[in-house]
């Protein structure tokens, strides 16, 4: 069925975008690549702009520098047209959120967004159980949970790989920053720092953490130093290993 709507997608000149983000794309290029195996694994035939992807706007958005972010939105908004895109999966929650409500391109130009947790949730029959074999903390983004509302997908696809999931005391809507957003690491690096390490004396010692957004991510691993920092495209990908 999924392999008859693509060719659909592509025959209506509907394509799919996975869109890293530039953080992804820059700095974590092998978590790029996790994404693009899961999409794989999960059957669902998709293009990439590579060099004609362009940065969301996000942080000239959040720096308040609007003439500037109205022409990357243009920009964007041209390319994606250029190339049929009818649907834009991205694993960055600060790209899903500008995407999806600041240039409200499901609304105004029928272009549909997911945040990655939500296309593997919707193709979770793909995904076999596993049994519950592991405990890990799960940390809420602020750009995914805050400002965009998805709390219960990552949970219910940690389940799905086997994980307990252990909450943190501020989680949900109350959840705190990992200590990047705003650009914090950059004005006010010891700030950041006091912030992630916070957030990670809650978590046992040689325990396990995930956080779906590469700015969380590489936050917590680079200030965790008993705790196991995993991306959410690996745990995905080691339950798939896994026997």
């Amino acid at each position: 069925m999924s392999f008859l709507k693509n060719f659909l997608d592509k025959i209506l000149g509907s394509n799919t975008l996975y869109y890293p983000g530039c953080l992804t794309k820059a700095l974590l290029p092998e978590i790029q690549k996790n994404y693009e195996d899961i999409l794989h694994e999960l059957w669902i035939d998709f293009i990439k702009l590579s060099d004609k992807e362009y940065c969301c706007g996000s942080p000239v958005l959040r720096a308040g520098m609007k003439d500037a972010y109205e022409k990357i939105k243009e920009k964007n908004i041209q390319i994606f047209k250029e190339h049929a895109v009818g649907l834009i999966i991205t694993n960055c929650p600060a790209c899903y959120n500008v995407l999806k409500y600041q240039y409200k391109l499901e609304e105004e130009h029928w272009i549909k967004v997911e945040h990655i947790t939500q296309t593997i949730k919707r193709n979770e029959k793909k995904l076999k159980n596993k049994d519950v074999l592991k405990e890990i903390t799960y940390h809420d983004p602020c750009h995914l949970g805050r400002l965009s509302g998805i709390y219960e997908e990552p949970r219910e696809i940690l389940n799905k790989c086997g994980y307990k999931v252990n909450e943190l005391s501020h989680n949900r809507e109350n959840s705190m920053c990992c200590g990047w957003g705003g650009w914090l690491v950059n004005n006010n690096p010891e700030l950041s720092e006091k912030i992630c390490n916070q957030v990670l004396s809650e978590i046992p010692e040689w325990a396990s953490m995930t956080s779906p957004c590469p700015m969380c991510y590489f936050q917590f691993r680079k200030h965790a130093k008993n705790v196991e920092v995993k991306e959410f495209s690996e745990i995905i990908l080691d339950a798939k290993k896994e026997k």
